[in-house]
């Protein structure tokens, strides 16, 4: 049974959450601020999956994930927010939150992301217990799936699993536009009548990755209209930004 932290300080989306999650098969503990979060991610761990709010009591979200990445980069961090500006969604990716949904928000889109994320958990964890290396390669730059480690110019990055996956993602598919469609398919086994800007958010992380300046990508650019595009190494290109 995959187990949950679900960390949510009104008791009626707790509950709630906690009644669905449940019905989906999965083993919930509850938290509802930022300081008992911690606890029992120390004491009741692993988990296979942190469903996050970010206005707690105590510590915040952000402080939470930040708190949770320095030891455990690996399991999947979903934020609850009920605050939809772009600075704020950046923010939670930049701690190492894998995936964001804003309060209100709609039950099965939640259940979907949940459900991608726990068999994303699963498959790394499988692949780790029988030591199948899956190394993906880019140029310079070299994606560890089994460590979700990146080395490239721009030094060494532990990734998320999402990171991972977004990442082999384009790496499979150089020099060819993915639409948003289809990453949100791909990574995140999310149909593309969901609207999200998760997309785009993650762009700005990987090219922290990536670039030598990501204010001025010239390795992971915008294609207008139509998404992004990995270029090659030796043929970078100034379309897009």
């Amino acid at each position: 049974m995959k187990k949950i932290l679900l960390v949510e300080d009104e008791p009626h989306i707790a509950f709630s959450l906690q009644i669905n999650l449940q019905a989906e098969g999965f083993h919930v503990v509850m938290a509802t601020d930022g300081r008992i979060a911690l606890e029992k991610f120390q004491l009741e761990g692993p988990f296979d999956l942190i469903i996050l709010d970010v206005m707690l009591p105590e510590l915040d979200g952000f402080a939470v994930a930040k708190e949770i990445r320095k030891k455990d980069d690996q399991t999947g961090i979903l934020m609850l927010t009920a605050r939809a500006s772009e600075e704020d969604r950046i923010k939670g990716l930049e701690t190492g939150v894998d995936d964001y949904i804003t309060k209100p928000f709609h039950l099965k889109e939640l259940l979907l992301r949940v459900g991608r994320m726990a068999r994303r958990a699963g498959y790394l964890a499988e692949s780790s217990e029988l030591t199948v290396a899956r190394v993906f390669t880019h140029g310079p730059f070299v994606l560890d799936f089994e460590s979700l480690q990146l080395k490239g110019p721009q030094g060494e990055h532990s990734v998320t699993k999402l990171e991972a996956d977004m990442l082999k993602e384009f790496f499979c598919h150089p020099q060819r536009v993915l639409s948003r469609e289809h990453l949100l398919e791909k990574v995140w086994g999310i149909k593309a009548d969901i609207e999200t800007r998760t997309v785009d958010n993650f762009i700005v992380r990987l090219r922290r990755y990536l670039e030598s300046d990501p204010t001025k990508p010239e390795i992971l650019v915008s294609v207008r209209g139509r998404g992004y595009r990995l270029n090659n190494i030796d043929k970078p290109s100034n379309e897009g930004s």
